[in-house]
């Protein structure tokens, strides 16, 4: 292990529960505004709701049930 990897994992470690839960929400919140700013570039007209569920879809896909709701709300949206 590297020093850098070493010093990360002594302030991960170094971590109250709450600050990593913190951290974990903040990082997701930040992969769903990426996503959201391609399927922006990709469609500029999208409504602010179909962007929701578009955004939902690329990020719970890989979950079959997930998949399906997400599924049968976009059929019900407006682009």
């Amino acid at each position: 292990m590297s020093v850098v990897e070493r010093e990360y994992q002594a302030q991960v470690n170094a971590m109250t529960v709450a600050e990593k839960m913190e951290r974990s929400a903040a990082m997701f919140k930040w992969a769903r505004e990426i996503i959201a700013r391609q399927i922006k570039t990709e469609n500029p007209t999208i409504s602010d709701e179909r962007l929701r569920w578009e955004v939902a879809y690329r990020n719970y896909a890989a979950e079959p049930q997930a998949r399906a709701l997400i599924e049968r709300m976009l059929a019900r949206v407006s682009a």
